[in-house]
């Protein structure tokens, strides 16, 4: 993480030379200094500084002159990939590498920070945990996010319902923001799609420091029918809340991956949470039909 001292001097640095590159066409000499001076001093002394993540990558366009601006701006709706941010000669515009660190941050942050614990206790969610003695051991050795804890283990055994056809599983995975952002949209639509469709699920698990796998451990000792697991998803500079859900039936503990179908990008900008819902209780209803997942399922 960026200690704080070095990021505010950083801004500070900052301002002044986004000031100095917006001013570089409207004139030079003491006008064009005292115009700075006054500015970055104002910038300061209020401690205001502007929030450089408020416009999305698709409405961000740095090109000075350019040849087909239209052009390039429907081209951008179409991805938020970092197009048009322009140059200072070798480097990146200072508020375009402003921009790239607000994003990196957020990535990381994504990454260490918990989900809400007044979230899962509202959803009604049942906590368990994984062998990691904390989020660091997590990062540093995966497998300890793909086994539960002794305790784990009984809560799970108290909790499992006979002859299930779905157990529901949230992980926080690899982004505690995608857990907050959509759970509490998507877990309505996939429970009314299920009910819709005459098919049973129980009270969901909520996974702290889990991975995907740990939904083979789940499955085993549940002997549900389907296991929906739905992972925060490995963060991206523009996309730091992304679900993904991998649904298997009949899972097992070493199986390979290609047994799971996955879903991702389950997001406000990718598929949206209440219609990702409604579609993984149909996937469901597939899996309980067809008595397969992943590469053998073929989905039409």
């Amino acid at each position: 993480m960026i200690n704080e001292a070095i990021l505010k001097d950083t801004i500070r640095d900052i301002i002044k030379n986004v000031i100095q590159e917006e001013l570089s066409e409207a004139g030079t000499g003491s006008v064009k200094n005292q115009v700075i001076k006054s500015a970055t001093a104002g910038s300061i002394d209020d401690g205001f500084v502007e929030d450089v993540t408020v416009a999305t990558m698709q409405e961000t366009f740095f090109i000075p002159n350019p040849y087909d601006r239209d052009g390039y701006m429907k081209m951008k709706e179409f991805t938020s990939g970092r197009l048009g941010i322009w140059r200072a000669g070798p480097r990146s515009l200072t508020k375009a590498y402003m921009r790239f660190l607000a994003d990196h941050s957020a990535a990381q942050n994504a990454v260490w920070s918990d989900v809400d614990v007044t979230l899962v206790e509202d959803l009604g969610f049942i906590k368990l945990s994984t062998i990691a003695a904390d989020k660091a051991e997590y990062i540093k050795n995966p497998n300890t996010g793909k086994k539960l804890t002794d305790e784990a283990v009984e809560t799970v055994k108290k909790n499992t319902v006979k002859n299930l056809n779905v157990q529901i599983v949230f992980v926080d995975g690899l982004s505690s923001r995608a857990i907050e952002k959509n759970a509490a949209d998507f877990l309505p639509a996939l429970q009314q799609g299920l009910d819709s469709l005459g098919i049973t699920y129980s009270t969901p698990f909520f996974v702290t420091n889990g991975r995907v796998a740990i939904g083979d451990e789940i499955g085993e000792i549940t002997d549900a029918d389907v296991i929906a697991v739905f992972c925060g998803e490995r963060p991206g500079l523009n996309s730091t809340g992304s679900m993904g859900a991998y649904i298997t039936y009949k899972p097992t503990v070493g199986m390979e991956e290609a047994r799971r179908t996955v879903i991702s990008n389950i997001h406000e900008l990718g598929t949206a949470p209440v219609e990702a819902g409604a579609q993984i209780a149909e996937l469901c209803q597939t899996m309980l039909k067809n008595k397969m997942s992943g590469v053998d399922l073929k989905l039409v």
